[in-house]
């Protein structure tokens, strides 16, 4: 078939076979990439999803957010409050109150 590697190289065939596999690695690649990054910054977009539903859902709720150097906002502080009451009793019944002496 060919006599040589140049000369199998120069087949068509072999050309078009060698060319969509390179060309498949590196659409390959740049998807895979892309694909990556779309990955992450759902999760993000999720995550401030649930952000605005719980603040949707605590309108009372005392919130702060924080920024990196650049102005974006990298965290959420919130703040809550509580009150707490409690009491307590004691009975007893003494039998003979002079042998506790």
């Amino acid at each position: 078939m060919c006599s040589s590697f140049a000369e199998c190289l120069a087949h068509p065939l072999v050309s078009i076979l060698i060319g969509s596999a390179v060309t498949w690695f590196f659409a390959w690649f740049y998807y895979k990439r892309a694909g990556d990054e779309l990955r992450k910054e759902a999760e993000l977009l999720q995550k401030a999803t649930n952000a605005i539903v719980y603040f949707l859902e605590h309108p009372s709720a005392e919130i702060e957010a924080r920024r990196d150097a650049a102005g974006r906002v990298v965290g959420v502080i919130v703040s809550a409050a509580a009150h707490a009451q409690g009491g307590s009793s004691a009975k007893g019944v003494v039998v003979d109150a002079n042998k506790d002496s």
